[in-house]
């Protein structure tokens, strides 16, 4: 086990040694047979921070990568987190079949969408998963892919009518909105906006709603550019950029980047994580879950069936199979459902070693604000914070919480429509 703790650079020589070790480690009755993940990509610099500095009346920091790319820091990130998925997989008794410590044809598939940060976010996780093995994400050659963009893509059809009503019920629970986010508003002020009168007028205009031809749902107002500038914040901050270009050196720790976020979590609360909107716009990659995770005969199969199967994406498509499936949770400092740099769904599938049954066990993980600024080196004594699923059925085996696999899939199932069915995908 001395491997375990060496730097990666010898990850190649211990991964013989982790492959047979962890084996030995799976004595649990529930033996993890199948993992399907949905990724969001790691930490990018921003992506449309041309108009901070007439907006707020700053000068922000300018990043040594193009406009929403990866960066050196979040790919040594990713790599970091593939290499954890792998011993925390095994040690659950994932069996992965290797030839010269790479993976065989029946072992991953790995999908991301079609924007650097997440190509370049893909091929770290499989530089992590298999190290020296040269393999890299797949991706479709056009600048959008149904399974990531089916709202951007006019393919989803949302009933619109009902969509504005379930997100005026939200805002209403929250009104007056320029009350209840007053606090929030007033410590974004404080410490992203000139003192100047003018500055950061957007601030206090007023919330409008609105919804285009294509489905894409938008609340205009303080939201309009206060939820991508707080993400900016936490982006620099996990860079480990220094803190004088972390909110102007407002936000000198975990805590004070946090207290910032809550804008940028507005946006999902009254908007993105609304049922009708999220099934349209995730029924796609949920179907490829689902089918993924019962082998279903699909004429995808030969993908879907390999013992790894990965999609990389953005935090809106987690946000859409979180609402989906009803799974809430609060990591760490981050806000209620947040989905930060790396934050990923996992779908575990145990077999019953003693009647052959399937369960699921489904987790969203993320590394902290620090573990990310740090890169701190994840292991079972230093993991990534996970929630687990939970419902009515689902039942605790050594800490796994395990929901019966048909169960699972019927109420996925319900929520699921058929938008963009016929749409060939993976090209």
């Amino acid at each position: 086990m001395r491997c375990l703790r060496r730097n990666t650079t010898l990850a190649a020589w211990c991964l013989p040694l982790l492959f047979s070790v962890a084996q030995s480690e799976a004595h649990s009755r529930y033996i993890l047979d199948k993992v399907v993940v949905v990724a969001r990509h790691g930490v990018r610099s921003p992506t449309d921070d041309r108009q901070y500095a007439s907006l707020t009346g700053q000068q922000w920091p300018r990043w040594n990568v193009p406009a929403g790319n990866l960066t050196g820091h979040g790919y040594a990130g990713m790599v970091q987190q593939g290499h954890y998925w792998r011993q925390q997989w095994q040690r659950l008794g994932l069996v992965l079949p290797l030839t010269n410590s790479c993976p065989t044809s029946s072992v991953i598939s790995l999908w991301a969408a079609p924007d650097q940060r997440t190509q370049a976010t893909g091929d770290a996780l499989l530089d992590g998963l298999f190290p020296g093995c040269g393999l890299t994400a797949e991706h479709s050659s056009a600048n959008e892919d149904p399974l990531f963009d089916t709202v951007k893509m006019g393919i989803a059809h949302p009933n619109r009518e009902r969509v504005l009503a379930q997100i005026h019920r939200r805002i209403d629970d929250n009104s007056p909105l320029s009350l209840h986010y007053r606090a929030a508003i007033g410590d974004f002020r404080k410490a992203l906006c000139a003192p100047s009168s003018s500055s950061c007028a957007f601030l206090d205009a007023p919330w409008q709603l609105s919804i285009t031809d294509n489905g894409q749902v938008k609340l205009s107002g303080p939201l309009s550019h206060a939820a991508s500038m707080a993400e900016s914040v936490r982006l620099a901050y996990s860079d480990n950029r220094p803190l004088s270009e972390v909110a102007f050196g407002n936000a000198p720790d975990a805590q004070a980047v946090a207290a910032l976020m809550v804008l940028h979590a507005a946006k999902y609360d009254l908007v993105s994580d609304t049922p009708e909107y999220a099934k349209h716009g995730g029924s796609l990659l949920m179907t490829q879950i689902v089918n993924a995770l019962s082998d279903a005969p699909d004429r995808y199969a030969p993908r879907l069936k390999k013992s790894l199967v990965i999609f990389v994406g953005h935090d809106t498509n987690i946000a859409q199979l979180q609402t989906m499936l009803g799974f809430d949770w609060q990591l760490a400092e981050y806000p209620r459902n947040d989905i930060p740099p790396g934050g990923s769904l996992e779908f575990l599938r145990f077999r019953d070693s003693q009647t052959g049954e399937a369960f699921i066990q489904l987790r969203f993980v993320a590394r902290s604000l620090d573990q990310w600024r740090a890169l701190t080196p994840l292991s079972t004594k230093h993991p990534m914070f996970a929630a687990q699923y939970g419902k009515a059925g689902c039942f605790s085996d050594e800490g796994k919480s395990l929901c019966p696999l048909p169960r699972f899939i019927a109420r996925a199932k319900q929520e699921m429509v058929s938008d963009g069915a016929t749409m060939p995908l993976y090209r």
